[in-house]
């Protein structure tokens, strides 16, 4: 349809000329055009999606108990955003970041030896009882952090 109404404007003179609607031809490209486009609109208001829920957060579900957790362990989760998300427990706390590495995207994966968090890609190592920062690796950004909170034995997204 597009084609049509470009056809018109253009002609084979290759020079952008203005439609004057003197041919029928023309009136109805546009008219044709115009339609579909109304149709187009009206009919995408109908397809409404809700977004999925992709984790608990904001609700009453804990998605780990601390009890679970050894201290120097890790254990796997999915953030508010779907994303891969890594839970690591020490002595003074519980802490949450992104297991997706700031280099190029992998997922990182803690060392049980080391206790370090290690990107298998390209290396990157991040120290997960001192913020996530870097400690060695093609990256010098540090983890992000994600927003977890304790209610007694109970750890919730925030």
């Amino acid at each position: 349809m597009w084609a049509v109404l470009l056809g018109s404007i253009f002609k084979k003179s290759g020079r952008l000329r203005l439609p004057d609607f003197s041919e029928r031809r023309e009136v109805l490209a546009l008219a044709i055009v115009g339609g579909l486009s109304i149709i187009g609109v009206i009919a995408g208001k109908n397809f409404k999606r809700e977004a999925k829920k992709l984790s608990n957060a904001g609700s009453s579900n804990a998605i780990a108990k601390v009890s679970e957790i050894a201290i120097g362990t890790s254990i796997n989760i999915v953030d508010n955003f779907g994303a891969p998300a890594i839970i690591f427990r020490t002595k003074s706390g519980v802490f949450a970041y992104s297991a997706v590495c700031t280099h190029q995207g992998c997922t990182v994966e803690l060392d049980k030896n080391s206790k370090h968090l290690i990107c298998p890609c390209h290396g990157a190592e991040y120290d997960p009882a001192n913020s996530a920062k870097v400690l060695g690796g093609p990256t010098n950004v540090p983890l992000p952090k994600v927003k977890i909170s304790v209610k007694g034995d109970e750890i919730f997204l925030i």
